[in-house]
């Protein structure tokens, strides 16, 4: 069975995402200046993953099966 995510964690999920879409839209603007544009691809890739991360279920290990 798995467990379901709470309504704040899908919404901070869809929030991150949509802030690393709009960061990876300012790095195809704003390329031209050295270093800045780069950063903001890397902060855009972070946050998606992050957002991502937090909508996604999450994975029950079974103890069993590390020893």
């Amino acid at each position: 069975m798995q467990k379901t995510r709470s309504v704040g964690r899908l919404i901070l999920g869809i929030f991150s995402i949509a802030l690393g879409i709009v960061s990876l839209v300012a790095f195809f603007s704003i390329t031209y200046i050295a270093g800045v544009g780069f950063l903001g691809g890397f902060y855009g890739f972070i946050l998606i993953v992050l957002g991502v991360g937090l909508i996604l279920p999450k994975k029950e290990h079974d103890t069993a099966e590390i020893r």
